[in-house]
């Protein structure tokens, strides 16, 4: 089964809403990777997800790097992933520095 990528317009209103929030990662790289959440059967059964026979939604995972220099010349990495669903409600965020 193929993976759907993002529409465009969709990738572009979360790089936006992200921006809003976190307006120091503007310039920065952004990667776009598909993923599958497999839950253990005993945890999807107890919440309602579907099993590993059924079909499971698609979920994709951006990232955005940005490397900045620090007073002392040092270079800092700022990366900021986030798990979106396809209808791109964050689901996750995780920010490093």
């Amino acid at each position: 089964m193929a993976e759907e990528p993002l529409p465009m317009a969709l990738v572009e209103q979360i790089r936006q809403e992200l921006l809003r929030e976190y307006p120091e990662m503007e310039g920065a790289e952004m990667v776009i990777t598909p993923c599958r959440p497999s839950p253990a059967s005993d945890v999807a059964a107890k919440v309602g997800w579907p099993t590993a026979g059924e079909a499971v939604e698609t979920h994709h995972i951006i990232t955005l790097r940005k490397d900045v220099p620090a007073e002392d010349g040092v270079t800092i990495p700022l990366i900021l992933r986030v798990t979106v669903d396809a209808q791109g409600r964050i689901l996750k965020e995780r920010r490093g520095r």
